[in-house]
């Protein structure tokens, strides 16, 4: 049997007859829209946006050696920095769903904190890279799964309150 054929196999074609994503996934669509989203461009886009949140946190963290004005070292408190974590999370989750988009938008602030910290010792006594990362995964875990639950629960809890 020619490989064409294989692939156009009603088993190959089963999961992703009515998922929004392109190409054929083991995941069932309820599966991939709770991981990844309902919309797929939308999740790319809030994807950037965790992009250019670790970017501006990550220059903001600089020693001012290195960005000049644009640095305030520590100048983000942590509560705030969780906050924006979970703020951003919410905003996605109630947007798209997408618990790993959650997950990338909570964690663009906080390994953009917690990254500096390890890569040029400032604090005393310096942590390393892997304990920066450590802390900001544990972060953006923390926080991007409590902003997912409030974020795709409360759009659920307004869809369900429209409906009566």
């Amino acid at each position: 049997m020619p490989a064409d054929e294989s692939s156009s196999s009603p088993a190959s074609t089963a999961g992703s007859s009515s998922s929004s994503y392109p190409d054929a996934s083991p995941l069932s669509p309820r599966t991939e829209a709770l991981l990844l989203g309902r919309d797929p461009d939308e999740a790319v886009r809030l994807s950037a946006v965790a992009g250019v949140l670790f970017a501006v946190t990550f220059v903001v963290h600089l020693p001012p050696r290195l960005a000049g004005w644009l640095s305030f070292p520590f100048g983000l408190l942590l509560p705030l920095l969780v906050g924006v974590a979970f703020l951003a999370a919410t905003v996605g989750a109630y947007r798209n769903d997408g618990f790993l988009v959650a997950l990338a938008l909570a964690g663009g602030p906080s390994f953009g904190f917690y990254l500096p910290l390890g890569l040029f010792e400032l604090t005393y006594p310096s942590s390393t890279v892997f304990e920066g990362l450590t802390i900001g995964a544990t972060v953006a875990v923390a926080a991007g799964t409590a902003g997912f639950l409030v974020g795709a629960g409360g759009r659920r809890l307004l869809e369900r309150a429209a409906e009566s």
